[in-house]
């Protein structure tokens, strides 16, 4: 078989692969048979069966669409062929790979996004364009495309890294200051001149949680509230503790829950109320909130004192505030009957 005829046999073993771009792809062996033609064998005529032997070329690998009629497919295995009719093979490959560092990110809202994806082709099946889109929410947007040497970012801050695009190289995403609305599924497609193959990377933006833990009401018994602010996604978990002097710390029951409130960035808010009991010696109180974004529980606590303390802190308090009243007044009465300096009239022009 001559040369012009292995070329014509890869370009029809591979031509349908560029017409379905958005379907999904999967390598597979392509088989054909095909008959070698011995040295008697006259240039430009028919070939007789007496200088052809039959053999089989064999595509390796070779990226197509699959449309779900593709399952149990086996590659093909050299060793299966019949030993009584040996046949000659030919084996080829074409080199196309695009590859992922991983799968999915889990990143912090407002830090930067690096999506890396790799690339390698044969000799001759230069790139022609890489493509980045995001499918979010079951809409697909453009975010960058890079065509032949040329560059455009349909996202604010959107990079590609350059190094070597029309063969093989880094085709990685870079996204600057991630919100909620970079969060979904990365698609990398990249175009050779025969056909496209694709990676999906899942990016997924998290929001830590802040939390504030305050006395809400002195009066008995007294009142806690543990606000949980600025965080994403929406489970969370919100767990109290009391623990006395000297004593060890317990799991509270009996909190309730405000409703949900959602901020206009998307993150979200709660906050938990807790009716307190310190019993005779005081208790020290922790709100331990458990969220996907910490690598551990974060926890706020206060102090709550006895009853007797409080009281007595209540009576310094009114004390202070009685005494302070009272120099007030004072200094105002004396400030009025305290005679005024006569003026001094002015000399006339």
């Amino acid at each position: 078989m001559g040369s012009e005829g292995w070329c014509l046999l890869v370009c029809l073993a591979l031509s349908g692969a560029a017409d379905a771009v958005e379907r999904q792809w999967r390598p597979v062996d392509v088989i054909l048979d095909c008959f070698l033609m011995g040295e008697g064998g006259h240039r430009g005529g028919f070939a007789s069966s007496e200088n052809m032997v039959k053999a089989l070329l064999v595509l390796k690998q070779v990226p197509v669409p699959d449309d779900g009629s593709l399952e149990g497919l086996t590659d093909f295995q050299g060793g299966t062929l019949a030993k009584d009719d040996p046949l000659i093979t030919f084996e080829a490959s074409v080199e196309f790979q695009v590859t992922t560092q991983t799968p999915s990110l889990n990143l912090l809202l407002g830090s930067s996004a690096s999506l890396h994806c790799g690339f390698s082709v044969a000799p001759g099946l230069g790139i022609t364009s890489v493509e980045w889109r995001l499918q979010h929410k079951g809409s697909g947007q453009l975010v960058y495309c890079w065509t032949t040497g040329r560059g455009q970012a349909k996202r604010e801050g959107a990079t590609l890294a350059p190094q070597q695009l029309l063969m093989a190289g880094d085709a990685s995403l870079t996204l600057p200051s991630l919100t909620l609305k970079d969060e979904g599924a990365y698609v990398c497609q990249i175009t050779t001149s025969l056909y496209r193959a694709q990676q999906i990377i899942q990016l997924d933006v998290q929001a830590a949680p802040k939390v504030l833990l305050s006395l809400a009401s002195e009066a008995l018994p007294p009142t806690l509230i543990c606000s949980i602010t600025g965080y994403y996604p929406l489970d969370v978990s919100v767990t109290w503790i009391r623990e006395e002097l000297g004593g060890d710390p317990a799991p509270v029951s009996g909190a309730s829950f405000s409703s949900l409130r959602q901020s206009v960035a998307g993150t979200y808010s709660i906050s938990s109320s807790l009716t307190a009991e310190p019993g005779s010696v005081g208790a020290t109180y922790t709100c331990q909130v458990t969220h996907v974004s910490l690598e551990e529980p974060l926890g706020a606590d206060t102090w709550v004192a006895p009853p007797e303390q409080r009281t007595a802190f209540g009576v310094l308090f009114a004390s202070s505030l009685f005494l302070l009243a009272l120099l007030f007044l004072g200094l105002q009465r004396r400030q009025a009957t305290s005679p005024r300096p006569a003026r001094t009239p002015r000399p006339s022009g």
